[in-house]
């Protein structure tokens, strides 16, 4: 929210160094080798990209002097993302402006992908606002979130960016999801803390995690729980191979 980074020594639980930007826009954590990598602007209004140490010294500063990015980052409400070079993905950054995803990588000059993601509308949502967006390989995955009569609802809209084919995977309404990737399946997670009463639905069945393959959208794995009027709700991550679930019960 303030436009900084802060690094704490888990050990001591002291505050080891913090730095500030004008705007800050996406932090990436590498751990070998271990570097901190910041996307942040400029005194001159330019995307850069800053590579830390653990230690918070500065190795190296990156400008991107790219006319259609920096044309894009005026407003200070852009979504920007660093993605890391991995297999035959090489190095990029996903620019969403103005409605507009754009996708770059080096040199830099013009997109590799551009989609207007705007003018979103459907009967059953009130409002429809964007989230987030991730790239794994040449699949952009759009997470939105849909609201309706003090009720929302995430959903993911995966894009094959090669053809711009589309398809898309709904969450449980009421429900936060999140979305990362194994290989070639898409993992969204779920979580929901609100308690009773005014919590889950008793005998309906929820998804707390499910697997998808990324090119067909097919679910090819999932957890689901159906929950008593003890149950709170639940919390799933994904650690490594393997879904940690935590469900808090209700202390009567």
């Amino acid at each position: 929210m303030d436009n900084s980074i802060s690094v704490f020594n888990l050990a001591s639980g002291e505050e080891a160094w913090t730095k500030s930007y004008s705007k800050l826009y996406d932090v990436d954590v590498l751990s070998s080798p271990e570097k901190i990598i910041v996307i942040a602007k400029d005194k001159n209004n330019k995307l850069q990209k800053i590579v830390l140490s653990k230690e918070g010294t500065t190795l190296s500063i990156t400008v991107f002097n790219s006319a259609p990015i920096t044309k894009s980052i005026t407003s200070n409400g852009e979504l920007i993302h660093w993605y890391a070079p991995e297999g035959s993905n090489k190095e990029r950054l996903s620019v969403y402006s103005n409605n507009v995803l754009a996708v770059y990588q080096a040199p830099w000059n013009n997109p590799v992908f551009k989609m207007n993601l705007g003018g979103m509308s459907s009967s059953r949502y009130e409002d429809i606002m964007l989230k987030d967006i991730k790239l794994n390989g040449p699949y952009a995955v759009i997470k939105f979130t849909g609201s309706s009569l003090m009720q929302s609802q995430d959903f993911f809209r995966v894009i094959y960016t090669s053809n711009k084919k589309t398809y898309t995977i709904v969450a449980d309404w009421s429900t936060h999801s999140d979305s990362s990737f194994a290989g070639n399946e898409l993992v969204i997670n779920s979580s929901f803390n609100v308690g009773n009463p005014l919590g889950v639905n008793v005998g309906q069945p929820y998804s707390l995690s499910g697997m998808y393959n990324l090119s067909t959208g097919k679910k090819t794995a999932g957890i689901s729980e159906t929950f008593t009027d003890r149950e709170m709700g639940w919390k799933s991550e994904r650690i490594g191979n393997h879904i940690l679930i935590y469900l808090p019960i209700l202390e009567l």
